[in-house]
């Protein structure tokens, strides 16, 4: 039986996946019990590799209905604590720093309430409390349910980490009680002891380098060390993923293939025996994965190494595919929700591009006399290479991302290298402990590498045809599609460069519909309305140019509108108006967003409480808007009132304000209609949509209006007046 880690890996992440899509798990398991007969029938000789299949198939669906179970048991003990005040005592095991002073804790422990309830795991999101990992920390406060909402689904991220209740920055902090290095007592404790020491070298080693560095040059080399992007601010991450570049701050395989690679050429040189480099390779790569917090990619990465040295060890040839099925079913195995993880599927999917797809298609021919130059040869094969890994990875990222990056392949093949000998000069100072004479020599080397890689980064960020808004739904068909038809033609056809040819032809049809798509939708305005509970900003845009407009003052709301003008591709933004201001409310959008063209207007009799010398508002154009203001925004006529903004375009008003609006004062009925804030007397929750019936004159009782309970709505209003409303985001 050959591979038999490859059926088996890659069958139980199929279980995984099907037990979570299909509710009936009776008639799942028949059908695939059935599907397993037929096929034996059909033909006996693959009896082994279908049995071995299924089995792991079905003890798939099993581990994930039983964590299923426990998941929801969990949460349904936690969810007695929400919304009440309580006292939680926890340790912290994770943490996240951010620009604006706050930090993000992850707390694991018990509420006082009730002792036994030891091993809960909590979010909380304060001011930073210069706790560390390890600390004890006991606060007091009322938990809330995470929900996902528009630009993170936090809900998802955090349930992968068992985690279901949040304290918000208004809780109390009563006491926080240092970790103590010390205090051992057992196997356990001294493995946490380790753990933390490691966490509190990293956190000493990123401070030293951004402080030996630029603060842009040095939070992007701590991102590609430690995978720690808290040094780096929205544009600077932004430039690199578009660039193509991004996975570098993920901490993938390619940094733990790169060491292993390093250490493996330096004990060649030393003439270490087998058995000390597996040991030292496997030791390291271990250290390295605790060190960036263990995340799914570098797990993944760790085992497929392990995997080769071993294969080593036995003089055995270490294989690809094999080794990413032994990866894929630990990973599963330890975490079956791991599915769900974009970085699972990133990693898995790059693996598997790099390892097997581009090795395949660029595997010379007998008779390859078209390039005979070595260096040339070289090149080409690595364009080829990377274009292969950019179609794999391509499907991922149309499922998790908003955008894609069009020149990744070309910027990954000029770009990588000098990331990867600023990668060494900084390995090199953190060695050192970023002190003395070659650690500051590694670290000006550093610095002037990432000061050229970000210009460059930044410069093709800037340029429209470097990458592309997924947020079409067609599009996104076109490239799934397209993959599939590769892969058909590939395997009925079996020609590589008949294969080639067909990718050549997707590659240019998608590109073709996207720019016609882009030049029908010039004449189309698109309003979003975005917001949580309360909170409310519209975004009002046409193809190339966007206005803000934030109706409530919450500094989420910078977040939900940059997040919406990422998925959208749109780039720049002609004004921002403020209807309740606030230094963190400017603060948030200067962080979140580029600078508008024109510049902040914020309501002149709300702008008392902020401070115009400071360095916030100074520069700012003059910030007052009259009580009823007209703009004209590409064929629309946008009047601006406080709690109100109407948008007249192709003889069709649209009206968003808040429920304390006479509608009775209105000159003519809204043909579109969207209220946001709480009302006892409409709906309890913003993201109402209204849209009243032509022939019915307009009035406020329930069945004259469409309503979507969502705070996440774009409504298309196109040039012949026909109007088309989608939701950005379900949280349902």
């Amino acid at each position: 039986m050959k591979r038999p880690a490859v059926w088996i890996g890659f069958s139980y992440l199929l279980g995984l996946l099907m037990a979570s899509v299909v509710q009936f798990r009776i008639f799942l398991c028949t059908g695939i019990v059935l599907f397993a007969g037929i096929v034996i029938l059909w033909n006996r000789t693959v009896w082994k590799y279908l049995l071995c299949s299924t089995l792991s198939c079905l003890i798939a669906c099993c581990s994930y209905w039983h964590h299923e179970e426990i998941m929801n048991r969990e949460i349904v003990k936690q969810e007695r604590y929400a919304g009440q005040e309580v006292v939680f005592t926890g340790e912290v095991t994770e943490l996240s720093r951010y620009q604006n002073s706050y930090t993000g804790y992850i707390l694991t422990g018990h509420f006082e309430e009730d002792p036994e309830s030891d091993g809960i795991r909590i979010h909380l999101f304060c001011e930073d409390q210069n706790a560390d990992y390890g600390d004890q920390m006991t606060i007091s406060g009322i938990p809330e349910r995470i929900r996902g909402s528009y630009g993170f689904d936090s809900e998802a991220y955090y349930r992968g980490k068992n985690i279901f209740l949040e304290f918000n920055f208004l809780t109390e902090i009563l006491s926080v009680e240092k970790f103590k290095n010390s205090e051992k007592s057992g196997i356990q404790r001294i493995f946490r002891n380790l753990v933390y020491s490691i966490y509190h070298w990293r956190t000493d080693m990123t401070e030293r380098l951004q402080f030996q560095m630029g603060e842009e040059t040095g939070g992007f080399l701590t991102g590609m060390l430690f995978g720690d992007k808290s040094g780096m601010d929205r544009h600077m991450k932004k430039a690199l993923y578009r660039t193509g570049i991004g996975h570098l701050l993920a901490v993938s395989g390619l940094h733990l293939d790169f060491l292993a690679a390093c250490l493996e050429f330096l004990l060649k040189k030393c003439r270490a025996g087998r058995k000390l480099t597996f040991l030292i390779i496997g030791s390291t790569c271990g250290l390295f994965a605790i060190c960036v917090g263990g995340t799914v990619s570098v797990k993944r990465a760790c085992v497929m190494i392990l995997l080769s040295q071993s294969a080593k060890l036995f003089y055995r040839e270490p294989d690809t595919l094999n080794s990413l099925g032994i990866a894929v079913l630990f990973l599963g195995l330890e975490n079956p929700f791991v599915i769900w993880n974009a970085g699972f599927w990133l990693s898995c999917a790059g693996a598997y591009g790099i390892g097997v797809v581009a090795n395949y298609m660029t595997k010379p021919e007998k008779r390859d006399y078209t390039i005979k130059h070595k260096i040339f040869k070289n090149i080409f094969k690595n364009i080829v290479s990377f274009c292969w890994v950019f179609l794999v990875i391509l499907p991922v990222s149309v499922f998790y991302f908003d955008e894609i990056s069009l020149i990744s392949p070309l910027s990954n093949l000029l770009l990588v290298p000098i990331c990867m000998l600023m990668l060494c000069l900084g390995a090199v100072a953190v060695c050192f402990g970023c002190e003395g004479f070659l650690a500051d020599l590694c670290c000006s080397g550093a610095d002037m590498l990432g000061g050229i890689i970000l210009k460059i980064s930044d410069f093709l960020s800037g340029l429209p045809w470097t990458h592309v808004s997924l947020h079409s739904e067609i599009l996104k068909f076109l490239i799934l599609a397209g993959t599939v038809f590769v892969i058909l033609v590939q395997m009925i056809i079996r020609d590589r460069k008949f294969t080639n040819f067909f990718v050549t032809l997707e590659l240019v049809t998608t590109c073709v519909f996207v720019s016609v798509e882009n030049f029908m939708q010039t004449q189309e305005l698109k309003i979003a309305i975005l917001g949580e509970e309360t909170n409310c900003v519209i975004v009002v845009r046409n193809q190339t140019e966007a206005i803000l407009f934030d109706m409530s003052g919450h500094v989420s709301n910078a977040e939900m509108a940059a997040a919406y003008l990422e998925e959208t591709g749109t780039e720049q933004i002609r004004e921002i108006y403020c209807n309740k201001p606030g230094e963190k409310i400017l603060r948030s959008y200067r962080e979140s967003l580029s600078e508008p063209s024109d510049g902040y207007y914020l309501r002149k009799e709300l702008t008392s409480g902020i401070d115009s010398e400071s360095e916030l508002t100074s520069g700012l154009p003059d910030y007052d808007i009259l009580d009823a203001q007209e703009i004209l925004f590409h064929g629309a006529l946008l009047k601006i009132q406080e709690n109100r903004l109407e948008i007249i375009y192709q003889n069709n008003l649209f009206l968003c304000t808040n429920e304390k609006t006479n509608f009775a004062d209105l000159d003519k009925n809204p043909d579109i209609l969207t209220i946001y804030g709480k009302s006892d007397s409409i709906q309890p929750d913003c993201g109402i949509l209204i849209i009243p019936d032509e022939n019915e004159f307009y009035s406020m009782q329930k069945d004259a209006y469409t309503y979507i309970g969502r705070n996440a709505l774009e409504i298309t209003i196109a040039e012949d007046g026909r109007c088309n409303v989608r939701e950005l985001y379900d949280n349902s």
